[in-house]
Formats: structure tokens, C-alpha cells, sequence
């Protein structure tokens, strides 16, 4: 439902210490992969709450397998084409291509 029928179903003792305390709104999705963004963003806010993490304000929390926790990198040499005609293109794909090795860029159309 929207945020405004939550706070409707929520305790009105209740709802200013859960909506207005800029805690992190976490969507629940269907989809098994995005469940798991979810519980993490609801673990983070639970232990950042804790004691022994009372300092922080946001935890390097992953989920063993999920991509964020592997190395991701092109098994060979790749080239990702930058449209002189986009504007912005050639920026984000430069940001991308130093991110990732055997990436490079080109702005020149294939041959043939």
C-alpha cells in the first residue's frame, strides 16, 4: 500500500516514532533477489540501532553469492560503444570502463 495508508493502519502513539524519525522505508518486493535488498536494508537499520553499532550510520552488509560481493569482470578483451550523439554517453561509459578490467571504449562504428 502507499506510506499514507500504512501510517493510517499504524497506532497513532506509534506513528510519529515510526514516520517522521527519517528512518529508511523499505519496499517488500515478490521477486527472491529483491527480498533479499530488502532484508538487508532492514538488518542495517536494526544494527545500526544496536550497541555495538550505535557509531555508524550504515553497515557493508552482503549476502553470500549475491553480485555485489564478487569481483565481476569481462572474461575478454570487451568494447562498449560511447554514441558521440548522446550527450553524457561518452562521460558514463569512461566511469564504467575504469570500473571493470578488459573494458575499454569507442566512439568509431564497427567495421563493415
Amino acid at each position: 500500500g502507499t506510506l499514507q495508508a500504512l501510517r493510517g493502519e499504524c497506532p497513532d502513539d506509534l506513528q510519529q516514532d515510526i514516520f517522521e524519525q527519517g528512518w529508511t522505508h523499505t519496499v517488500w518486493m515478490r521477486i527472491e533477489e529483491y527480498q533479499r535488498v530488502s532484508l538487508k536494508t532492514i538488518a542495517e537499520a536494526v544494527l545500526v540501532c544496536s550497541p555495538n553499532y550505535l557509531s555508524q550510520t550504515s553497515l557493508p552488509l552482503c549476502v553470500p553469492g549475491e553480485p555485489e560481493s564478487q569481483s565481476l569482470a569481462f572474461s575478454k578483451q570487451t568494447t562498449l560503444w560511447a554514441s558521440p550523439a548522446n550527450a553524457g554517453a561518452m562521460e558514463l561509459a569512461n566511469e564504467i570502463a575504469a570500473t571493470f578490467p578488459n573494458l575499454t571504449v569507442s566512439t568509431a562504428e564497427a567495421p563493415g
